[in-house]
């Protein structure tokens, strides 16, 4: 999960990272907490108990600031190049602009 988090940390002020404790019993919600007071202002930890994958990603998005969202699993990674072009992308979109309704981007399983 650190990694996870940490891959997504390079988008700075531009980015809300939620970690959502789905009342796991594996350290998560202390990882989330650390994170929290050491990045105030980008990363938020949600705790809540178990509910499935499902409904915590409905907890995160019932929580969410931002106009988009992506779902970052504990165990994904982005890769620091293609988040900060996405981001710039993102942030062309200015208020005389048709706003993005969905942005894809490859996507590289790696095992």
């Amino acid at each position: 999960m650190r990694h996870a988090i940490e891959s997504v940390l390079p988008g700075g002020e531009d980015v809300e990272i939620l970690v959502v404790d789905d009342g796991s019993k594996d350290g998560t919600a202390a990882i989330a907490d650390e994170y929290e007071a050491k990045y105030p202002g980008i990363v938020r930890a949600l705790h809540k108990e178990n509910g499935g994958h499902g409904d915590a990603v409905m907890c995160g998005l019932l929580h969410a600031k931002g106009t988009y969202f992506r779902v970052v699993d504990s165990d994904d990674w982005l890769d620091s190049d293609v988040l900060m072009h996405v981001l710039s992308v993102l942030k062309g979109q200015g208020p005389d602009e048709t706003p993005i309704d969905l942005l894809i981007t490859d996507y590289l399983y790696d095992k």
